[in-house]
């Protein structure tokens, strides 16, 4: 028995709504009879009614069975609905006028089932209006049902921030069950016109600058705020809302909402791109959709962070096929499956003949061969290199076979099978450097201007800073340091440094390759750098269990490190492009016979296993110690004076 009880629930339900419609139905068209005859009143036409109510009834009924009206949930009914309703008591009312005219025509005596037209628009429209209060009453009776049920000691009580579109559908989604045992107790706007009113009986109340008291006064043990529209920036917002000491979520961004079902309205915690200072930028790619469309992409160090996210971004703007090569088969891996999930993929089939996975180094001159001879890459985006300064400074001559060499090797693979264009991802690091990494990534740089005169492809790089959540970035390694209880390791108090997001660094090599002629560097405005201090500081805010106190402990700057990073060299000029947000620098010229002569000192130092540190002062004249740059900021002014955010020459 207690497996029929579902069904006999169900029915006993579907029962109850025929039952009631069949008398709204029969009382409308009763109404509509009193409201035409009002003055004279015939009783003839109200015998014709009785005649005619079992034939009507019926067809009633059935058109509301056939238009799913008893499989719809009324506690969770929308403006649809309603207008299904609608359209539903029109046709039964239509099909019920067409039986009066045929048994007004078939059977004797006439006029023993025909009524007067007005009492047809009549009782559709009563019957709509009594019909639709009906499910209205109930979908108002179980909604306050639920709330009283939700009420309870164990129920979080919710502050809503924002009173449009967004904050009306989360409270009225929790209120309808969705966000499990909430109750939204407030709503807060700084519209003075929202003012005293209420969203589904919650209280409008303005006043942002108000919230730690409001959240003590109200009791809020939950904040979401439901800004989904661009607002300038939340950052001074959403520190306010997590000084209450609530947990703290925020209405997805449009950009970051994806297609399926229940993503319109839905809600994620906060994260650190949130407190990053600045909006993220989201840039145009439809020019880029256009260059991209039906091109074979290689992306060298396609497993990578950056590497990855490029992949993510290049499926949707159908190219003919995406290669990534990367020495980690592992990373490669994880990736695929990633996007077999999001495609709804399982097996791969289907991504496959658009995805294509190369394990190899671009070191190795024949597997270079191999994967350009079998896929003619028309666009190459050059993404692999090592990128980790500590590292980098205990094992320089690594550093330069992958960096510079092998961006040379795989440059020279791009010319000799004709791709259009060759994209480096360059670092802020290569400007005025003071460590082998910074210094490889200037040759990277020096390598692809010397070869882009060379032949008919274009090469180009592009220059940014730190990339949040990247592999081996500060912002992982804090939150790990932080979700374990401490110390926080910062290297000194001062140090500052530019931050873009991974979308954001994807987007503007996708955007380079597309407007890219060859010899510039691009640069995106990434704003104003950010202290590594404060950015510690908002993480332990965000990622401290239970707002436990987590320690900052500083223990020097490491080998190579400086206290701020640069965008442009000294004598570079920068000006605007046809894209918001992206800047580039004037073609610097590398002869041939200086670029030969660079490679040729490179392999003479790795095969004399020379002083490669040495060598790499040699070739790139701007390489400093940090030591003596780091001295030369502090005797002279601020560093947040020094690295000043990209505008325009």
């Amino acid at each position: 028995m207690t497996l029929q009880r579902p069904g006999l629930k169900k029915g006993l339900r579907i029962l109850l709504w025929v039952l009631t419609d069949a008398l709204l139905v029969n009382g409308a068209l009763f109404m509509a009879q009193v409201l035409r005859y009002s003055d004279n009143i015939s009783y003839q036409f109200f015998y014709n009614s009785f005649r005619l109510a079992p034939v009507m009834t019926a067809l009633f009924l059935f058109v509301f069975w056939a238009c799913g009206l008893y499989r719809t949930m009324w506690q969770y009914a929308s403006a649809r609905d309603l207008v299904r309703l609608s359209v539903s008591t029109l046709a039964a009312t239509v099909l019920t006028y067409a039986f009066s005219l045929a048994a007004n025509a078939f059977v004797r005596p006439h006029n023993l089932f025909l009524l007067h037209r007005l009492v047809y628009l009549l009782l559709w429209i009563l019957s709509t209006c009594l019909v639709a209060c009906s499910r209205l009453l109930y979908r108002t009776i179980s909604t306050r049902a639920r709330m009283a049920r939700t009420w309870h000691a164990n129920a979080r009580r919710v502050m809503v921030i924002g009173a449009g579109w967004a904050g009306a559908n989360v409270v009225h989604e929790m209120q309808r069950g969705s966000y499990g045992h909430c109750v939204p107790v407030l709503v807060v706007d700084d519209d003075a016109a929202r003012n005293g009113t209420r969203i589904s009986g919650v209280p409008v109340l303005r006043g942002t600058g108000n919230i730690i008291k409001l959240a003590s006064d109200f009791q809020v043990d939950d904040i979401i705020i439901a800004i989904a529209t661009p607002w300038g920036d939340l950052k001074t917002l959403i520190e306010k809302c997590m000084a209450t000491g609530c947990r703290v979520r925020r209405v997805h961004p449009p950009q970051e909402i994806r297609p399926g079902p229940g993503q319109r309205h839905q809600v994620r915690d906060i994260n650190i791109n949130d407190l990053l200072g600045r909006p993220e930028e989201q840039l145009d790619m439809s020019c880029a959709g256009d260059f991209f469309r039906g091109k074979t992409v290689l992306i060298t160090g396609g497993g990578g962070s950056i590497g990855s996210e490029l992949c993510r971004r290049l499926l949707p703007l159908s190219p003919e096929r995406v290669v990534l090569l990367d020495i980690s088969e592992n990373y490669m891996y994880d990736l695929f499956n990633d996007l077999c999930r999001s495609y709804g993929d399982p097996h791969g089939e289907t991504l496959r003949s658009r995805l294509i996975l190369c394990v190899g180094s671009v070191q190795d001159t024949e597997r270079l061969e191999e994967v350009f001879g079998r896929y003619q890459p028309q666009v190459v985006l050059h993404a692999a290199a090592h990128k980790h300064v500590p590292l980098m400074e205990d094992c320089p001559e690594q550093a330069v076979k992958n960096n510079v060499l092998g961006t040379y090797r795989t440059a020279l693979a791009a010319m000799r099978h004709g791709a259009e264009r060759f994209v480096l991802i360059s670092t802020d690091k290569a400007v005025n450097p003071t460590n082998v990494m910074g210094a490889t990534k200037r040759l990277a740089e020096i390598v692809v201007e010397g070869l882009n005169a060379q032949g008919s492809t274009a090469f180009t790089a592009v220059r940014f800073g730190n990339v949040l959540g990247s592999h081996g970035s500060v912002v992982p390694l804090f939150e790990r340091q932080i979700r374990s209880g401490g110390p926080v390791t910062l290297t000194h108090p001062d140090i500052i440094r530019y931050f873009m997001t991974i979308p954001e660094a994807a987007s503007l090599v996708l955007q380079a390759a597309s407007i890219a002629k060859g010899g510039e560097r691009f640069v995106l405005d990434m704003g104003k750098p950010v202290r590594i201090k404060e950015l510690a500081e908002r993480m332990i805010q965000l990622y401290a269990p239970d707002g436990a106190k987590v320690d900052i402990v500083y223990i020097g700057l490491r080998p190579g490190e400086k206290l701020y990073e640069e965008l442009l060299l000294s004598g570079e000029d920068m000006r605007k492009t046809q894209r918001e947000k992206i800047f580039v620098t004037e073609p610097e010229t590398v002869a041939p016979e200086d670029l030969q002569r660079l490679v040729g000192e490179v392999e003479s130092c790795l095969a004399k296993h020379a002083d490669m540190v040495a060598c790499l002062r040699r070739l790139v004249p701007e390489f400093r110690s940090a030591e003596e740059v780091n001295q030369a900021v502090s005797n002279s002014q601020d560093a947040m004076e020094r690295a000043q955010p990209c505008t325009s020459a």
